[in-house]
């Protein structure tokens, strides 16, 4: 009988390990930690080769997919201000139906030449199950699908909890984890996180978020993320000169750790946190001073203020400013929106490479797996690093297109979202053994 038990026990959790790796239900990932747990990921393409497919987009977005097993979902709007929900069929790469669910414009402040053609509306990154999509739109609209298309719920969050007093609009994307979509608000008006369930959009629980900083500070673009510990999974929010964590289940505040601020009027949080089982990391820039800001790193399992007790070590200078870091394999990867990639030692921020990987800017996070890291150029370069601290360029990829959001990594296939485009890379399948 026991054996009997084990052997159920095991056919269930390797079916649903093999669900797991089918789906990336979110920015960079379920979890968040831009990282891709399979093999045979590609190495090399073009824009003759490799590509599985590749369609045009209506309207633009900066949006990144969600996958699930059957389908992608991206946002996008169009130049009559409509907001739209595209879902696209993971084979083929044909639209399977596209949604208008708004319309609206971005509610920002800022020098318009700073953002518009690199922001609109459908910057967030929708997230997916098997059996819903949820929308979440500048505007602060949020919208519940089926995987049909059909709405299920949908909330204003701006009319319930107040404007998005934010420079450049809001841009944080949802994370999707359990039976809940948590959402964060950091402005220099409302600021919260909030937890809902995602089968009727209703409040979990809500935390307010309001902390000291000055100018800019209190403005962030950063998304929140999942840190899995022993303990149990924790909810990591970066912005306002701050990164905390809450309980997922309650929004009580589990640590927090300060140290974030930098001498800039314009200084604020766009990267979100990077996590490891040991380490977490948060990039803080300062656009006032040639982009050069500070990292920090701050070792799990705390508790209350850990700004000084939970500190690891501190990286002074060359932080990135949009783009998010990877941890990977005990070591951190970042891009400077310049270009010059960065490799440190994850336990002691010692560098072990600076090198130069593309002429263009970068806007799309790190992200990594199968032994390689994948860095994306807002010109559609993607470098394809050998992980280590070496820093070998094992490719040079080229796409057609302007490149802001982060790829998707899914069954083998990288999906990249140009503003107008979606292409599909998969590695040329290894013929089994007969």
């Amino acid at each position: 009988m026991n054996g009997l038990r084990y052997l159920i026990t095991l056919t269930l959790f390797c079916i649903s390990t093999a669900a797991m790796a089918e789906n990336w239900s979110g920015f960079r990932g379920a979890a968040g930690t831009g990282v891709s747990d399979e093999s045979n990921l590609p190495l090399e393409w073009s824009m003759d080769k490799n590509v599985a497919w590749q369609i045009d987009l209506p309207g633009r977005g900066e949006s990144s997919p969600a996958v699930n097993s059957k389908r992608l979902f991206v946002t996008s709007q169009t130049e009559d201000k409509a907001l739209w929900v595209i879902a696209i069929e993971r084979d083929s790469g044909k639209i399977a139906w596209k949604k208008k669910v708004g319309d609206g414009v971005l509610s920002a402040y800022g020098p318009k030449e700073l953002y518009t053609h690199r922001h609109n509306p459908a910057t967030p990154c929708p997230s997916a199950d098997e059996e819903h999509v949820w929308a979440y739109f500048g505007t602060g609209l949020l919208v519940c699908l089926d995987v049909d298309g059909n709405e299920v719920w949908r909330r204003d969050l701006v009319k319930e909890y107040g404007p998005y007093t934010i420079r450049f609009g809001m841009a944080s994307s949802p994370r999707l984890w359990g039976d809940n979509l948590y959402i964060a608000c950091m402005t220099k008006g409302p600021s919260y996180v909030v937890a809902l369930d995602k089968k009727t959009g209703d409040q979990v629980w809500k935390t307010d978020r309001k902390l000291p900083a000055a100018d800019d500070g209190p403005d962030s673009y950063s998304s929140p993320i999942v840190l899995q510990t022993a303990d149990g999974d924790q909810l990591v929010v970066s912005g306002a000169d701050h990164i905390n964590a809450y309980d997922l289940d309650s929004g009580k505040q589990i640590w927090i750790s300060g140290g974030l601020k930098v001498n800039s009027e314009f200084g604020r949080i766009i990267s979100s946190p990077v996590v490891s089982e040991e380490v977490v990391v948060q990039c803080a820039p300062n656009p006032g001073k040639g982009g050069i800001g500070r990292a920090i790193a701050i070792k799990t399992g705390g508790k209350g203020d850990i700004t000084q007790s939970g500190r690891m070590w501190t990286f002074p200078r060359e932080s990135c400013d949009i783009t998010t870091p990877t941890a990977y394999e005990g070591k951190l990867y970042m891009v400077r929106e310049n270009g010059v990639g960065i490799c440190m030692d994850l336990q002691t921020g010692d560098v072990h490479y600076r090198k130069r990987l593309g002429d263009s800017s970068y806007r799309a996070s790190v992200l990594a797996g199968d032994g390689k890291v994948y860095c994306l150029s807002k010109n559609g370069l993607c470098t394809v690093l050998k992980m280590g601290p070496e820093g070998e360029i094992l490719a040079k990829n080229k796409l057609e297109g302007d490149f802001f959001a982060t790829p998707a990594i899914v069954d083998g296939t990288i999906y990249f979202r140009g503003n107008h485009r979606m292409y599909a890379i998969a590695a040329p399948r290894v013929a089994a053994k007969p």
